[in-house]
């Protein structure tokens, strides 16, 4: 009976871990069907928009690897940066939005309950206070516009959104990271054409 319980725990672990995973990250994409990209392959840069809480030499370098990661991704499905007469221009605004939150003492453990306890508790007034857990989670989403010449609304837009709960990891692998966020973002792109 309890080794069934054990892979009964097991699993509904797991199934906790994918669900997490899966909302740690969200994809949304919208497009205009009367846009053919088969026929339009040019594009060229418009201003991006990156507002992080980091230093401004690392947010130059993350737009730079962003730009270059889209670049390599439109070029490996046949489309051509220019530098004048594109059939659309490309841009995104990026960002990011930080959460820190602490345990508070009612989270602490209170120490022994009676004085039969063998082991002593961690907790207020019966031996050392365990810190309250802190946590810090960042929300990042980077949102991607291709708008064509002389239009104001986008053609195409994707949305991409991701949980950090380890911002620092996420910078030390900022390569690992943009490749997946730019791969993820166009993994739709160009959208299938309607007949």
């Amino acid at each position: 009976m309890t080794n069934r319980r054990g892979v009964l725990l097991v699993g509904m672990v797991c199934l906790l871990l994918m669900a997490a995973a899966t909302r740690a990250q969200k994809i949304s994409t919208k497009a205009d069907d009367t846009f053919n990209f088969s026929e339009h392959k040019k594009y060229m840069w418009r201003g991006n928009r990156l507002m992080t809480r980091q230093n401004p030499d690392t947010n130059q370098v993350l737009d730079l690897k962003i730009v270059k990661a889209v670049n390599r991704e439109l070029a490996a499905k046949g489309f051509v940066e220019v530098k004048e007469n594109p059939d659309f221009y490309i841009s995104y605004d990026g960002g990011g939005s930080s959460q820190l939150g602490a345990g508070g003492v009612s989270q602490a453990d209170p120490g022994p309950s009676t004085t039969a306890d063998q082991a002593p508790g961690f907790g207020l007034g019966n031996g050392p206070v365990i810190a309250p857990t802190t946590w810090m989670k960042v929300d990042g989403q980077i949102v991607f516009h291709i708008v064509p010449p002389g239009a104001s609304k986008p053609v195409w837009e994707t949305s991409y959104r991701k949980n950090f709960r380890d911002p620092d990891k996420a910078l030390k692998e900022m390569d690992k990271e943009v490749n997946e966020l730019v791969k993820k973002s166009f993994q739709d792109f160009p959208p299938k054409q309607k007949k």
